[in-house]
């Protein structure tokens, strides 16, 4: 008897560590919570049913010496199986976690992604209709940068692009959008920014890439321009109120606006006017 009642124990011990995990999985697993809320709930009960023999055995002396037996690999195979479960989903939840926070980041530049971008202009314009605050937005597109990738390559092109984020990030606020919305196109979000600031924010940013350059050997180095258009959305004299809307809508304008620029001779900005004309589109 004495045998029987290690080998219950000892698997109940089994049993409450498989349980332990599966509370842990409940606790931490976002994706896979309801889940492990079962496996932890049916681990529970079988705790309760290593405990009964137990309690029957000194209650009488009586107990089933083939099950105490059977019940310890059992609960053994329990323990592993969630021992290895539990490190699978963690370290399934942490890969999930840095694909997702690669997907929010470009990964030439380190500038914010497409979809980013996008998202995080949805959620200031969100904030400005609920606030009544202005928001700016800029488009910014390098001046014939694909005579620099047809002259350099495209290893001089893409440091090019990197040099340009890193200019253009030195010249933002921490609450600033910036993010590579195309192959040399940027797309900039300034909360509770005016027209006016707009300007003087696309002009810091002008002048900085403008005197920068891009090493291409110990000799020569590469300089770019930019083009950059404005478009500024003011909740109150803007009827509609549907973010997504909005957003396409100054996308627009604000590419519309830098398409301008570079008609007018490039190397500027332009802040879109009702009366303005979209041009071509121009390299």
């Amino acid at each position: 008897m004495t045998l029987a009642a290690s080998f219950y124990s000892i698997s109940l011990l089994f049993q409450l560590a498989a349980a332990g995990y599966a509370v842990h999985l409940f606790l931490r697993a976002k994706v896979y919570r309801l889940a492990c809320g079962f496996l932890a709930l049916g681990l529970g009960l079988m705790v309760g049913r290593r405990i009964s023999p137990l309690v029957h055995l000194l209650n009488n002396g009586h107990i089933n010496l083939p099950d105490a037996m059977l019940s310890l690999p059992i609960s053994l195979c329990l323990l592993l199986g969630m021992y290895q479960l539990n490190k699978m989903l963690l370290d399934l939840q942490a890969k999930n976690f840095i694909l997702d926070q690669l997907s929010k980041v470009d990964s030439l530049t380190g500038a914010l992604s497409r979809r980013e971008t996008f998202s995080r202009a949805e959620i200031e314009i969100k904030r400005s209709l609920r606030t009544g605050y202005e928001i700016s937005f800029l488009m910014l597109d390098i001046d014939h940068f694909k005579k620099v990738n047809d002259r350099y390559g495209h290893l001089i092109g893409d440091a090019v692009l990197v040099n340009l984020v890193k200019c253009c990030q030195e010249q933002l606020r921490e609450i600033d959008v910036f993010g590579r919305v195309g192959g040399e196109e940027f797309f900039i979000v300034l909360p509770e920014g005016s027209t006016e600031e707009a300007l003087q924010v696309a002009e810091r940013l002008r002048r900085c890439v403008e005197l920068a350059t891009t090493s291409v050997d110990q000799v020569k180095a590469v300089s770019i321009t930019i083009s950059l258009g404005i478009a500024t959305f003011s909740p109150r004299h803007f009827g509609e109120t549907d973010p997504t809307t909005i957003l396409k809508r100054f996308v627009k304008m604000s590419d519309d606006a830098m398409y301008q620029a570079k008609s007018e001779g490039r190397n500027r900005t332009i802040a879109w006017k009702e009366s303005s004309i979209s041009p071509s589109p121009l390299n």
